[in-house]
């Protein structure tokens, strides 16, 4: 049977409320604007970084765009890992930009899986449920794993309240006072990190990408210009402070925790 709603109720409801939840969001928007200015000061070259290594990835994709070719199940598991990465892409840097770092760190957590899950699906290891196997990528990304699933899982009290704290005036409050705030706040640093870790799972993602390109669409592959433009992305990051060179590495360079 189907329930009669109360329209008038609920009409009478939304004109009572309409102003506290607009105030709710306002607040968000505004100090959301505030830490995105703040954090894009902060990112330094990070920027030209970010911008080298999206445009690469782009012009791969674009290269294969509407091309028909032969693929297995292995391809379009591949593909289809490679899409939802790519239309992550900018919801992961809003929320970084505007200091929602538990949502970010959560998204950033997702595309470490989906860099996982390229590796296993390549292997024919993909398990069925389950998260990834992250050990298969390198330790320089591996190791983070447990800091963005506490983040994402909020399981730990000091990793919530770091995001959530208030460092306001307390000068009259009686003994030691606990604040919290509602609105994104700017920390330059893990900002910083955040994007930079970012940026280097997509040139671990052109990684992958390049692999395919040189299987299924030679005629797409990365051109010697491109990989210069990587090589020069991770230049920036070098100098930013926010990539470390290893040469006995496998992967030649690992993330500045």
């Amino acid at each position: 049977m189907t329930e009669t709603l109360n329209e008038e109720a609920i009409e009478r409801h939304k004109q009572a409320l309409i102003e506290p939840a607009a105030t709710l969001y306002a607040v968000q928007k505004v100090y959301g604007d505030q830490a995105k200015a703040k954090a894009m000061a902060a990112y330094g070259r990070l920027i030209d970084a970010h911008m080298l290594a999206t445009g690469v990835l782009a012009s791969g994709l674009l290269r294969i765009n509407g091309a028909v070719v032969e693929g297995d199940q292995t391809a379009f598991e591949r593909d289809a890992l490679f899409a939802a990465f790519v239309i992550g892409l900018e919801p992961c840097e809003r929320a970084i930009s505007e200091a929602r770092y538990l949502q970010a760190h959560a998204m950033l957590r997702q595309e470490l899986e989906i860099l996982a899950q390229l590796k296993a699906v390549g292997a024919n290891r993909r398990k069925p449920n389950g998260a990834p196997n992250v050990a298969a990528l390198e330790q320089s990304l591996a190791r983070l794993y447990g800091g963005l699933s506490a983040a994402a899982h909020v399981s730990r009290h000091g990793i919530v309240q770091s995001a959530t704290m208030w460092d306001g005036d307390s000068d009259g409050l009686p003994g030691p006072t606990n604040m919290t705030r509602y609105f994104p706040e700017t920390d330059a640093g893990l900002a910083r990190r955040s994007y930079a870790l970012h940026i280097y799972m997509i040139l671990r993602l052109v990684e992958e990408l390049s692999a395919d390109l040189g299987s299924r669409h030679q005629s797409a592959a990365f051109t010697d210009t491109e990989k210069e433009a990587l090589n020069l992305a991770i230049d920036l990051m070098t100098v930013e402070g926010m990539l470390e060179i290893v040469p006995e590495s496998e992967t030649n360079a690992s993330i500045d925790k």
